[in-house]
């Protein structure tokens, strides 16, 4: 069988933040349908007892090259790790090309495949987010970390994740993204001869290790390929089935040596319908037909500019065949930006960004989760427009749980009167079992707790269900503990909760038991009409897009007030008032004559009973001329005594 690449790539370095998905060479696909083909024969599980983990993972690539390999020796990414890439990566526009006709490593798709993943029994410190072995970054087939050579050999062949953080796109605590590794045969070996016929090579080629010779196949490795202690044979990779018939791969893998992972069959979603291309204009009107006809027609002006290395909107114009052309650009970012969106540099910058509305927003948290919530929708996970959820339902119902016998990372510290909040592992956050709290108990696990994100409301009725219930320091909503206990006192019907943050802590609640956006448009509607004195159109795409975002799949963290600052931005006018026939109050008749002249014979003793008529006089002329203006404003808020 042949190994000769379909694509060459240039190397890029080793780093803390590596840059995976990359199109690399790979085992032709016949491997992996002889491992199919011999699934029901896989030896016994040689440790555990617990099923392996099923999970989506998603790839950047060329979307004709689908399948022409086998996945392995390779990264991938959560669904919000893999739009992080091509945000980052592929699409900026002033650190390409400007020739180019094509995207970044000819990025046209995404790929999501399912994994069943089980890996060796690794040792503690090697293990993270209870089912993985530590992240690896490959670079044309080849590890780029030395040290992990040690770890093949002993252990055998694992799946490696990562926590990926980037401080060029904004997320919140409740949102990490992954980045996952999947070991393949002589993993220290590069796919290739290096360095190549067009000066390709790779860092550990270029090292003192010159580990430059190609892998070569099972049948004939590489000389300098890695080993395992055990046998002596060559690390042969994790993948055992590659089942392209299934979306669920039928075969298991059981953590033996070659044997750590499986997958199913492809699904696709192109990039130029993700970000709705056709949506743009070109050639004097009419949809671009995809990402070439729009870099090269499009009519919108403002779209044919860019960045300059000094943060300076230039021209966006190549140099081809001895004259200058403008081109439209799908997308570009200011350089402080790109580095850092909370610098100093981004935050003065006037204009941060240029593109189409899909990726306008990198630097805000609530856009770059939308755009995640799109790419869920186009791979058909249910619930993800409207309620949140963004991995698929059959991945959080599986059997593989997180606080398993040893994974202190998953088991809630208690007391004698309960939990102390954690810490508790959801698979909510991307499908590993990630870390998080709950708020309010009497006393936390630890100092630090509320870095950790907020576990989903249902936490508790799962593998759980059975350890004792966290020790709450209050039945107030606000404190969120009770909303996990069902303690709170309170309503959480949006027409009669308090509107303070108990109340916004409720209604949130309610949200998520319905699966709805409608109670927090009414709690809303009550907050503009009796806090801010102003209408709210429950119809207006704005209002609902700020209502969906106050609620999820756990308690919310944002304060009332800045609830209220929120929807003000958001709303409209203030309400019309319905027609009313009002009389306004006329002005107070001038005194008696007798109440004059008994205040002239009276003397000094009269003014007490003279100026007591004045009081009640202009008491009640000035109740009704409240009553009167509140009629006419609109205001069913008077101030107590406004009207006594």
């Amino acid at each position: 069988t042949s190994t000769t690449p379909t694509t060459t790539t240039q190397p890029h370095p080793a780093s803390p933040h590596p840059h995976p998905f990359r199109p690399s060479f790979a085992m032709p696909l016949v491997t992996g349908l002889l491992a199919a083909a011999l699934g029901s024969s896989l030896p016994s599980p040689a440790w555990g007892a617990g099923p392996p983990v099923e999970i989506d993972f998603y790839r950047a690539l060329q979307g004709s090259s689908i399948d022409h390999h086998t996945t392995q020796s390779d990264d991938l990414a959560s669904l919000g790790g893999v739009i992080k890439y091509i945000h980052t990566e592929i699409i900026p526009e002033h650190q390409e090309a400007a020739t180019r006709f094509e995207r970044k490593y000819q990025v046209d798709a995404i790929m999501k495949r399912r994994f069943k993943v089980k890996n060796p029994d690794l040792d503690q410190s090697q293990t993270f987010f209870v089912d993985f072995g530590p992240f690896v970054t490959f670079d044309q087939g080849q590890s780029t970390n030395p040290d992990l050579d040690s770890l093949y050999k002993t252990s055998g062949d694992f799946v490696g994740v990562q926590d990926n953080q980037d401080p060029g796109l904004a997320l919140t605590k409740q949102n990490p993204n992954f980045w996952y590794s999947v070991s393949g045969f002589c993993p220290n070996l590069p796919w290739a001869q290096m360095p190549m016929a067009d000066g390709t090579t790779t860092a550990r080629c270029n090292s003192e290790e010159h580990l430059c010779e190609a892998k070569g196949t099972p049948d004939n490795p590489g000389v300098a390929c890695t080993t395992y202690a055990d046998s002596g044979d060559v690390v042969m990779g994790g993948l055992c089935g590659a089942d392209l018939n299934n979306t669920v791969p039928t075969m298991d893998p059981n953590g033996t040596h070659g044997c750590a992972y499986t997958y199913g069959k492809a699904t696709l979603v192109h990039l130029d319908t993700l970000v709705e291309i056709s949506a743009q204009k070109c050639n004097g009107g009419k949809p671009c037909a995809d990402w070439f006809d729009f870099r090269k027609n499009c009519d919108d002006a403002s779209l044919k500019k860019m960045f300059g290395a000094d943060g300076k909107i230039i021209d966006a114009k190549n140099f081809s065949e001895g004259a200058e052309h403008s081109f439209c650009v799908e997308y570009d970012i200011h350089p402080a930006c790109k580095e850092n969106c909370s610098s100093s540099a981004c935050q003065n910058a006037t204009t941060k960004e240029i593109g189409i509305p899909f990726w306008l927003g990198r630097c805000n948290p609530e856009a770059n989760q939308d755009r995640i919530a799109r790419l869920a929708h186009a791979f058909g996970i249910e619930g993800a427009l409207d309620k949140h959820q963004i991995v698929a339902k059959d991945v959080l119902e599986q059997n593989a749980t997180c606080n398993k016998p040893g994974a202190t990372a998953c088991q809630p510290n208690t007391d004698a009167e309960g939990s102390k909040g954690g810490p508790y592992c959801s698979r909510s956050f991307g499908g590993v079992c990630y870390q998080c709290h709950i708020p309010g108990v009497k006393t936390a696990y630890r100092p630090d707790a509320d870095s950790q994100p907020v576990c989903p409301y249902d936490i508790l009725e799962n593998e759980y269900k059975s350890l004792p219930k966290p020790a709450c320091k209050s039945t107030n909503p606000s404190d969120v503990c009770c909303l996990y206990t069902s303690t709170c006192s309170g309503s959480d019907d949006p027409s009669k909760a308090t509107l303070d943050a108990d109340g916004l802590r409720l209604v949130e609640h309610r949200c998520w038991k319905e699966g709805s956006t409608d109670p927090m448009l009414a709690f809303a509607e009550r907050v503009a009409r009796e806090k801010l004195s102003s209408a709210l159109d429950r119809t207006s795409t704005s209002i609902k897009s700020f209502a969906y975002h106050q609620w999820g799949q756990s308690p919310g963290e944002r304060s009332f007030a800045a609830f209220v600052v929120g929807l003000q931005e958001h709303l409209g006018p203030s309400p019309v008032p319905a027609t009313t026939t009002t009389t306004t109050p006329a002005p107070e008749p001038p005194l008696p004559l007798s109440l004059t002249l008994i205040l002239i014979i009276g003397g000094p003793a009269s003014c007490v009973v003279v100026l007591g008529i004045y009081y009640c006089r202009y008491v009640r002329w000035h109740a009704a001329r409240q009553l009167n203006n509140a009629v006419e404003g609109g205001n069913d808020a008077l101030r107590p005594g406004d009207a006594a």
